[in-house]
């Protein structure tokens, strides 16, 4: 049997195929791993090292596939992973550590897909999120939370996508935006808000795209914009106001592009321009004022 510093077989040969344990060496010498054959195939126990001979992992074989209790280490010696294996496939719960020991996410699986309730971990032990997977997709109710421990967002998810209400929130707890989304995309009406609970902007979704009459406000809470919206493109008449109510500007719109007449104002109510557009471009004359009188 040959000897070298990369690797070692300690092991009977039935005809081409090894058997019997195994040895395997970093090239400074230190033993990089080591466990057993079976007619070429690995079985029983199996360990692997960093190469400063820290354990690495650990766990069991069958037949060649991983099968059982499995284990994996930081060069530190810190625990990062556990979790059972069946015929190579994940199977039972698994488990993720940061590196300063505290748990980083738990998910039980069945042959080889997420099956479950899952969490996920801050690195305080804060849950992060928490929610449900069947055979490999998110099903059912997801959280996601802050560091400090407040509700960032909740919704449902179907066949792996978002589906029906949803909500976003600020790390003070106020409302950050509210709606439904279908088959994953934003769907119905939507709004959203300041983290001191002002509204912000509000409208509706069709497949996720804006669709209906939309409002945005300014953080004072006065109107800032209001028109509508097909399939994400500005349709007909737009209007924006000044924070002090006066109006700023007021057009309209075509398949998302300046259509017609526009005209725009001082926030003491005096006319600042007018022109006309075709398609988003100019056509004819554009006037220009200053305090109400044309330049």
């Amino acid at each position: 049997m040959t000897t070298n510093v990369f690797s070692r077989l300690i092991a009977l040969f039935k005809g081409a195929q090894p058997d019997g344990p195994f040895e395997t060496f970093f090239k400074n010498g230190q033993l990089k791993s080591r466990g057993e054959l079976r007619d070429g195939q690995r079985v029983g126990l199996y360990e692997s090292y960093h190469e400063d001979g820290q354990s690495l992992s650990r766990g069991s074989y069958k037949d060649g596939a991983e099968d059982g209790l499995w284990e994996k280490f930081s060069q530190t010696g810190q625990l990062i992973f556990k979790g059972d294996y069946r015929e190579g496939k994940p199977d039972g719960l698994q488990e993720w550590f940061h590196i300063n020991g505290e748990l980083r996410e738990r998910q039980p699986y069945q042959d080889g897909r997420k099956n479950g309730q899952w969490e996920l971990f801050y690195d305080n032990g804060q849950l992060k999120s928490r929610g449900n997977y069947t055979e490999g997709q998110r099903d059912g109710p997801f959280n996601i939370f802050y560091k400090n421990g407040q509700l960032r967002s909740k919704g449902n998810h179907l066949g792996d996508k978002r589906d029906g209400p949803y909500e976003s929130y600020h790390d003070n707890g106020q409302l950050e935006s509210s709606g439904a989304c279908r088959d994953g995309k934003k769907d119905g009406s939507w709004q959203t808000f300041l983290v001191n609970g002002q509204l912000l902007s509000q409208g509706s979704y069709n497949a996720g795209k804006k669709h209906g009459p939309w409002e945005t406000y300014y953080d004072s809470g006065q109107l800032n914009t209001k028109g509508e919206y097909r399939n994400d493109k500005q349709q007909g008449p737009f209007e924006e106001l000044h924070e002090n109510g006066q109006l700023k500007v007021k057009g309209n719109y075509e398949n998302g592009k300046q259509d017609g007449l526009y005209e725009s104002y001082e926030d003491n109510g005096q006319l600042k321009s007018r022109g006309t557009f075709t398609h988003g471009a100019v056509t004819g004359n554009y006037e220009l004022y200053k305090d109400g009188v044309l330049q």
